[in-house]
């Protein structure tokens, strides 16, 4: 008799493989990888436009920052479009009857997506490394160690965007998974101006509560943003990288359980 543990995974890679395949051959994955390589690659005609001096800060700059926001924008896209499709071309009916677990459905797509994540980020980390070599920049160890907290980035939001998508229309998913983006990479900024002696959120009552609340419940993305410290030269220890992996790691556990959850009890007839 076979192991429940390793038939769970079994059908758990089944998934994960086939939404790879899915997302590989769709045309908006390919679309936007191409407009990353594209714009990594355009970084070297922006920097010739810096004064010398600065060139190589930009070039690394909004190559990196060019990296981690078309990361984003697949995991948005790609997590809230693939259970839509599923369910739109009713491709559940034939899954959910057989011995298959919803939590598994979900936790296959959420596999599949990171590694169409992890080819994407190759895919523009390899062109922003040949453009900074094509300028002459030596490569730090610390660059590598920003293109994972990249991914993981990505990761994080990949798993709140299947969060919505569990629930949500397609639209609303992406718009309610950007916001989560944008508030997230705002978290540093509010926790900043609560601990400030002036301003309207110390001074308010209500607004102090609802930003702490904020910083309290919503992921700190800043956390997986590096490009300061490669610019100065601050060293970046892989203490910090697997300590921002369980970051990670804990909100991701977060948002897919409550994908399963809401996935488990929803009705597809």
């Amino acid at each position: 008799m076979k192991n429940p543990v390793t038939a769970s995974l079994g059908r758990m890679y089944a998934i994960m493989r086939n939404t790879f395949i899915e997302a590989y051959r769709n045309r908006a994955f390919v679309g936007l990888g191409i407009a990353s390589v594209g714009l990594v690659v355009s970084s070297i005609a922006l920097s010739r436009l810096a004064i010398s001096d600065q060139a190589s800060r930009v070039l690394v700059d909004f190559g990196l920052f060019s990296i981690a926001l078309l990361e984003v924008v697949i995991a948005i896209v790609m997590g809230v479009i693939l259970i839509f499709k599923e369910v739109d071309r009713k491709t559940f009916y034939l899954i959910l009857p057989k011995p298959v677990r919803r939590s598994e459905v979900v936790a296959g797509k959420f596999g599949g997506l990171l590694l169409v994540l992890a080819v994407a980020l190759l895919l523009m980390g390899l062109a922003w490394v040949l453009s900074l070599w094509s300028r002459g920049i030596d490569l730090q160890p610390d660059m590598f160690k920003a293109l994972a907290l990249v991914w993981m980035e990505a990761a994080l939001i990949t798993s709140v965007a299947l969060f919505f998508s569990s629930f949500a229309s397609p639209v609303l998913s992406g718009v309610f998974t950007f916001g989560v983006f944008l508030v997230g990479r705002s978290v540093i900024i509010l926790d900043e101006l609560l601990t400030a002696k002036k301003g309207l959120i110390v001074q308010n009552p209500v607004v102090q509560t609802i930003a702490s609340f904020t910083v309290d419940v919503f992921p700190d993305l800043s956390v997986f943003n590096i490009g300061k410290e490669i610019i100065v030269g601050v060293p970046v220890g892989w203490d910090y990288v697997g300590g921002a992996g369980l970051y990670c790691a804990g909100y991701c556990l977060c948002f897919l359980a409550l994908a399963m959850l809401i996935f488990r009890r929803r009705d597809f007839v």
